[in-house]
């Protein structure tokens, strides 16, 4: 096996090895940086021309993987600069665009790089370590300790909701509620007719779209500002100092990284649960908690060392039990059984050069990208300056093509508008948005992997398996314990009812002793009462499904009904909903935010009427409103020249990538045909 490696680590003196890695590299690079476009599109589009034009399954294979491994210190990008969050930079956003605000984007995406690097190196290390012992630990993770493990997440990051619980553990069981829409078995779940619609049900990228980004960028443009202060540091010396600062906290990366990898290499646990779950670990062992959800750079770095060490992880499965690690590595198995290799226990033995390639270009494709970052971020974290209805006008179309682009049909536009809705509403009255994302990742794998060890084990043996047994019981434990250290480490009012103080009543003393036990009706409650009716109606509609299809809707309507009627009993006694982590409108009460929130409309609004009543027209609105957006917004010289930037980068997308690369089939005109 010793000579297998050798021979496979000679493939790094070929100058077809270098040449398929670089390659990989600069076609990642620039796609990685447009907001909604993921390394799975990349590695989709790409298997047909690496199959049939490479081969030699070493250099292949590598290509593939190093795509999958890169993209992750990439997407950070957009997440920190644009306020672009994906799927799984949620952390990254929520911490790293506060810092960018203050001005420090330039010292947070240096620091990035650093633990990004740490992290990729660790994460081969570890694969090259525990491939060889590995599979006895992922074999002994059945369905119901898959299921056991994405409940874990949910409860880290409703704990993670900080003078919030109740909202944060209430937001998780909704999203876990979103993701049932749709088919099982027999049932059509809260389809509303629509069986055409969400025949796959709600799509991931549209809802992460319009949920978690949309309302940001809105937010944003609203304000008719740069994201950061004209002082903001932005210089080389920044860069670097940042790097500094992450290569300083290299133990703290290693930790977080050897985390991630144990995340990655248990089956079904995606990207967006590592990102929270490496961030809940990293404020675990952090005495002051006090500045997480405010703009840490701690916190960005917790989640991007582990984003980047899981890839190693998922590594794990795909290769020794050909269970795809994760989405990106379901593709490397489709190029691997397309050159005839087949992943499993065997492919130490038969296929050691694959393995050890696949390893030393997990950190080599970290290294180089941390290098190549170093080089272009000066000039990208400028973009901060620029202000923001420029940037915005040319993000809200691609984030529009990229939810259609992802299912090919124009309902996903209305989804990522309908989500957009509800993002901006908990913004407004102070819901965390993460818990009802992470709920909507996890849901389909905590109920297919319970139903899925039903069937075998029937309920009582799925539950009284001794590791899910172990790993609810630490995953309520260890809730209960950051529920603890968060609320007692931010500053925020008493969030219980015992503590809660209500203003004295007209003609009483300011002293007098309020009166605990007197409700009023708040403005906070418009959104609770809108939760309660939601999850009734989910209740009585999941009475009309089979067992199998009604028993994990009806749990979670049922349990989300009795928080938030807690929660508007709290709220009307005068308790006040502490520090949460996400952020709210940021626009609220600026000068001229109403007229820039009436022209977003129009301008959506145009774009929408193109779609449905033109030939391409989804292609050329998205050109319109990137065009016009700007102007009509800012109305001085840095309006035109922006907007006439913005449509013609939009122009080029739409015909170099949509049209040329991807092919797409733009929707046909259909306003028309409704109405007749």
């Amino acid at each position: 096996m010793l000579a297998d490696f050798v021979e496979g680590l000679s493939y790094l003196s070929t100058a077809g090895y270098w040449t398929g890695f670089l390659v990989a590299v600069f076609i990642t690079v620039p796609i990685a940086l447009i907001p909604g476009i993921s390394a799975t599109l990349v590695m989709a589009i790409m298997i047909p021309f690496i199959v049939i034009s490479v081969s030699d399954p070493v250099v292949g294979l590598v290509m593939l993987a190093t795509l999958t491994g890169i993209d992750n210190t990439l997407d950070s990008i957009p997440s920190i600069l644009l306020g672009m969050p994906g799927g799984a930079t949620q952390v990254t956003f929520l911490e790293g665009n506060q810092l960018a605000q203050r001005g420090y984007a330039a010292h947070t995406l240096g620091a990035v790089y650093a633990v990004s690097a740490i992290g990729g190196v660790v994460g081969a290390f570890a694969l090259a370590i525990i491939i060889p012992v590995i599979a006895p630990f992922v074999l002994a993770f059945g369905f119901a300790e898959i299921a056991a493990m994405a409940m874990f997440g949910v409860a880290m990051v409703a704990a993670l909701s900080g003078g919030a619980m109740i909202k944060g553990i209430a937001a998780g069981i909704f999203g876990m509620l979103l993701s049932t829409v749709g088919p099982l078995g027999l049932d059509f779940r809260y389809s509303f007719e629509q069986e055409w619609l969400l025949w796959t049900g709600l799509p991931l990228i549209a809802t992460t779209i319009g949920v978690f980004a949309l309302p940001e960028i809105i937010d944003l443009t609203m304000t008719r500002k740069p994201l950061a202060p004209k002082d903001a540091r932005i210089s080389y010396s920044e860069i670097f100092s940042g790097a500094r600062y992450g290569f300083s906290r290299w133990h703290v990366a290693v930790r977080q990284s050897l985390f991630g990898v144990f995340l990655g290499a248990v089956p079904g646990i995606g990207s967006g649960v590592v990102d929270w779950m490496s961030y809940a670990f990293g404020i675990f062992w952090t005495k002051d908690k006090s500045q997480f959800g405010k703009g840490s750079l701690d916190g960005v770095l917790f989640a991007e060392s582990a984003q980047n060490s899981k890839e190693g992880g998922q590594a794990v499965p795909t290769l020794a039990l050909g269970i795809p690690g994760g989405r990106a590595w379901a593709f490397v198995i489709v190029a691997m059984l397309a050159y005839g290799i087949a992943p499993g226990p065997r492919m130490l033995e038969d296929h050691a050069d694959i393995t050890i390639m696949i390893i030393v270009s997990l950190g080599l494709g970290n290294l180089f990208v941390t290098l190549l970052g170093f080089g272009f971020t000066r000039q990208m974290a400028r973009l901060t300056l620029i202000p923001y209805p420029v940037l915005g006008f040319l993000i809200i179309p691609i984030s529009l093509l990229a939810a259609f682009q992802d299912t090919r049909d124009v309902s996903a536009i209305a989804i990522v508008l309908g989500g957009a809705v509800l993002g901006m509403l908990m913004k407004r009255y102070r819901w965390p948005r993460p818990p009802l994302l992470i709920g909507f990742i996890l849901g389909p794998i905590i109920e297919t992997n319970i139903t899925d060890s039903v069937a075998r084990y029937d309920w009582v043996g799925t539950f009284t398996r001794p590791l899910f047994i172990v790993l609810v019981v630490l995953a309520i434990l260890m809730g209960a314990l950051f529920t603890k250290f968060m609320s007692g480490s931010m500053s925020s009012e008493d969030d219980g009812v015992a503590g809660a103080r209500l203003a004295p009543p007209a003609g009483e003393a300011p002293d007098a002793p309020a009166r605990r036990w007197h409700w009023h009706w708040r403005e906070e409650h418009i959104f609770t009462v809108a939760a309660i009716l939601v999850l009734a109606y989910a209740i009585w509609e999941a009475t009309t499904f089979s067992f199998f299809g009604k028993w994990f809707p009806m749990s979670l309507a049922i349990t989300g009904l009795g928080l938030c009627v807690i929660q508007l009993v709290r709220e009307g006694l005068g308790a006040e909903t502490g520090e949460i982590m996400d952020i709210g409108i940021r626009s609220r009460g600026m000068e001229g935010a109403r007229s820039a929130g009436l022209i977003f409309l129009i301008m959506l609004l145009s774009m929408l009427l193109m779609t449905g009543l033109m030939n391409e027209g989804l292609k050329w609105g998205a050109v319109v409103i990137a065009t016009l957006g700007p102007m009509l917004m800012m109305q001085n010289r840095t309006g035109v020249i922006g907007g006439i930037v913005a449509g013609v980068t939009i122009l080029i997308l739409n015909l170099l990538f949509f049209d040329f690369a991807l092919a797409v089939i733009w929707p046909t005109p259909f306003i028309l045909d409704w109405l007749s």
